[in-house]
């Protein structure tokens, strides 16, 4: 009783006294000295008590503190803390959110005007464990009378606040015993706590930081505890996908936010079953909007703190589409719809496709280049079974013989001098459970044809500098405009490869013997072209539309789109003349029309086309550089990329001196 006169002597002395206050250190008399500024009733002063309806929303906002303070706390609570000790939980405004003890702390609390829905500030109590710990962001201590009002001085407090990743403040803990059981490791103890607190708070800060790297994928935590599932981490992505207002959604009931309902059924699944998937397309309705994601999930079991929760990885499927774009050099954006032709023979061609594109084998698409043979591979992934999945192209004769693999199979980190850190995903892997265009495939260095044939026999490749066995599922397309009859008999290709890619084969006529498509194909052309380009739509005089018949298209579908495009950019005519097109042409059509055999030349080339739609001969492709050359043999000898001896060789061979 003398101690308590004496510590209550001191109290008083401290409010009358200012000499008496020197005794305090600075920040502390600082505060003593505002608080008496203030002119507070410091006998009878309380905290100031936070209505029920505001107290609610405060602790929704501070749910994630309560919970990792909890998961803390709490075994203390239960097992540690001394019966008449006892831990106070603030947030940053001082609102007093929970009270940590035994029945006789709880009882000596209640008596000392402690309680939660209460705010502790210097304004309403004066000097007071909380505000000068958060005021100096520092740990502090006040015994006894060194607190201002009348009700704190019968206990010692030791304060420590809690902060954020970031080092923002995001409240405090105290610990609160009477005054006589204190001890000078109480401060040190109440630091430890706060550390241990903040360590629980960056665990899911960094989690749900690892959720918001990429656009629109994050991360989704819950908890399921007493027979309800609560939100642990909900990435700011996550809220996006979902189109949920932005607010931290810590601790709250999922079905709040996403129904239990039939609709959501497969999701529920997921939550309840302890499911370990992988890029499961889901369809949702949250807040009466339908939400289409990828989902990964995996459970999670923390038997410290008796947690059974799931983590789920979550990315929109406009994500997925983005990805797909990123990484393919083609989508496949046409259709057969999208094929321009009446004529027989692209009817067949077309009734061929759909046909071949019900089946899962591999297919080579031949013929001369500008013919369309990527429209044609795109259309018939479109109309096959993995239309929703992705097509991947790559041109094999557009990389170097050492970047190719790279492209095909991908590499691992350090496979090479400049590799990406990360690594790099092949084309195989991009177009797994799709489609893998393989365009100008007779270019492809021949050791890498041998890799390439070893994949589409066992279904799995390594990347480069890996040893991982990459199991993948993909139909392949091949296309060519070369004679690989010819290449495999100079051992240039390798003859498996080529029956391995050719088990449907697919031959695509030159637009030359398609004459009934080339006016088709032109005004089609006309059209699109004059409406991208803004001008009006121009038209073929008769002269003109006969030179086209005539001309023998050398770079097919490719060459007239782009000549059109050529004339009608740089011309503001409504009339597409003769002139013009020779104007554009230039030689070509001067030599086209010299050539006193093209009239022969045209009948031999028709004849080799219609022996065999499959294969190329070395006799067909000689009529052809020939025409295409307009019968300059030196030229035609260069196109081929034959020497000119052997190529006079090969004329006599085949009776084709006469030309």
């Amino acid at each position: 009783m003398k101690t308590q006169n004496n510590s209550m002597d001191k109290w008083m002395r401290m409010h009358i006294d200012s000499n008496a206050r020197q005794e305090l250190d600075d920040l502390t008399r600082q505060s003593w000295e505002r608080s008496i500024s203030y002119n507070l009733d410091y006998t009878n002063a309380l905290p100031k008590e936070i209505s029920s309806q505001e107290f609610k929303r405060i602790q929704i906002e501070r749910q994630r503190l309560c919970v990792c303070a909890n998961n803390v706390l709490e075994p203390l609570e239960q097992r540690y803390i001394n019966n008449g000790y006892g831990l106070i939980l603030f947030d940053q405004s001082g609102c007093l959110l929970r009270l940590y003890g035994k029945e006789r702390f709880q009882t000596w609390a209640a008596d000392n005007h402690i309680k939660i829905a209460t705010r502790w500030s210097e304004k309403t109590i004066g000097t007071n464990p909380f505000s000068l710990g958060i005021q100096h962001e520092i740990a502090a201590s006040l015994i006894g009378e060194k607190n201002f009002s009348r009700f704190l001085i019968n206990g010692a407090y030791f304060f420590a606040p809690i902060r954020l990743e970031n080092g923002d403040l995001y409240g405090g803990i105290a610990l609160a015993i009477p005054k006589d059981s204190s001890s000078d490791n109480m401060l040190a103890w109440t630091i430890t706590l706060a550390r241990a607190i903040e360590l629980q708070l960056f665990w899911f800060g960094a989690a749900s930081l690892f959720g918001n790297m990429s656009d629109n994928c994050g991360m989704l935590s819950v908890d399921r505890f007493n027979g309800q599932v609560h939100i642990l981490i909900m990435s700011d992505e996550v809220i996006k996908i979902f189109g949920l207002p932005s607010r931290d959604y810590y601790y709250e009931k999922l079905d709040n936010i996403i129904p239990n309902t039939p609709t959501n059924k497969s999701f529920w699944n997921i939550i309840n079953t302890d499911s370990k998937i992988a890029d499961k397309n889901i369809h949702l309705n949250v807040n009466g909007k339908s939400v289409d994601i990828n989902v990964s999930a995996a459970p999670i079991r923390q038997t410290k703190f008796h947690m059974h929760a799931t983590l789920l990885y979550i990315t929109s499927i406009k994500r997925i589409n983005k990805l797909i774009s990123q990484y393919s050099s083609n989508i496949a954006r046409y259709g057969f719809e999208n094929i321009i032709g009446q004529s027989e023979a692209m009817q067949t061609i077309i009734r061929r496709c759909k046909t071949a594109a019900l089946t899962d084998s591999n297919i080579l698409l031949l013929g001369e280049s500008g013919v369309g043979k990527d429209v044609i591979a795109q259309a018939i992934h479109n109309n096959s079974d993995r239309s929703k999945k992705p097509f991947i192209a790559i041109n094999c004769a557009s990389f170097s013989k050492d970047l190719i693999a790279c492209e095909l199979f991908g590499y691992e980190n350090g496979a090479f001098t400049g590799a990406k850190k990360e690594g790099a995903l092949g084309k195989f892997e991009l177009a797994d459970n799709g489609t893998l265009f393989l365009d100008e495939i007779g270019d492809m260095p021949l050791d890498l044809q041998a890799v390439l044939l070893r994949v589409l026999e066992e279904k799995s490749f390594r990347k480069v500098g890996g040893n991982v066995v990459v199991d993948v599922n993909v139909r392949i397309i091949a296309a060519t405009n070369k004679n690989l009859i010819k290449k495999i008999a100079n051992g240039l290709f390798r003859e498996d490869l080529f029956y391995r890619l050719g088990i449907i084969r697919i031959y695509i006529p030159p637009l030359r013997s398609r004459e009934n498509d080339i006016m088709i194909l032109a005004k089609h052309f006309i059209t699109q072209i004059c409406a991208r380009l803004g001008k009006p739509v121009v038209n073929l005089s008769n002269s003109a539309a006969a030179f086209f018949k005539n001309y023998p298209w050398p770079g097919n579908v490719r060459e007239l789109r782009n000549m059109l495009e050529g004339i009608i950019s740089t011309s503001d005519d409504l009339e597409i003349s003769e002139q013009e097109l020779r104007r554009y042409l230039g030689d070509f059509a001067a030599e086209a029309e010299s050539s006193d055999h093209s009239a022969q030349i045209s009948h031999f080339l028709q004849n080799i086309e219609s022996q065999d739609e499959c294969i190329y001969d070395e006799r067909r492709d000689i009529v052809r550089a020939l025409k295409i050359c307009h019968n300059n043999r030196t030229k035609a000898a260069d196109y081929l990329g034959m020497p000119l001896r052997t190529f006079y060789r090969r004329l006599k061979k085949y009776g084709l001196l006469m030309l």
